[in-house]
């Protein structure tokens, strides 16, 4: 009887274990829901408060365009798509369009939203542990880590880049 219910539990445990087509389907629903609703209200936060110099926003000493080159990240930023334009007050960082001070300027507040969309967007993986297994909430956590931190890297390389620019344009 009790080597039984071992296996019966194993079974049990391995079953909740795996992901049904009902939950994938939760669950991307869920992050699609979340990421769109992170990036828009992230739009509606004031310039103000971007343009601080906060802490997360700090360039480190440790930080030089050469250190993200080793990452490959101005190889690979490329193919990561730019959803500045999702949103009437989104703004597209695909491409330079100015070569004014107030534009890097502008495009300096525009990053630091976006890297902090990004890290905002991980925070949310904890709840799939509510309708989730442990290993399932598990998995959520690595995909909000993976699918969000190249797009924070990308944002300190462009930083570190876009301040060059801006004391370049403050010299002229």
């Amino acid at each position: 009887m009790e080597r039984t219910q071992h296996i019966y539990r194993r079974r049990k445990k391995e079953e909740s274990d795996k992901m049904t087509g009902d939950q994938l389907l939760i669950n991307i629903m869920a992050w699609f829901v979340i990421h769109m609703f992170i990036a828009y209200r992230c739009t509606k936060i004031s310039p103000f408060y971007l343009k601080k110099d906060l802490a997360l926003f700090k360039v480190q000493s440790w930080e030089t365009v050469g250190i993200y080159k080793k990452f490959g990240v101005h190889r690979w930023k490329p193919w990561l798509p730019d959803g500045g334009k999702l949103f009437k007050r989104g703004f597209y960082k695909k491409k330079w369009e100015s070569r004014t001070k107030e534009y890097a300027q502008l495009f300096l507040v525009e990053t630091n939203r976006a890297e902090l969309t990004h890290w905002i967007s991980i925070l949310p993986s904890i709840l799939f542990f509510i309708w989730n297994s442990p290993s399932i909430g598990v998995w959520m956590v690595i995909y909000a880590i993976v699918a969000n931190v190249p797009f924070i890297l990308v944002q300190r390389y462009n930083r570190i880049r876009i301040h060059q620019v801006v004391l370049k344009l403050k010299r002229n």
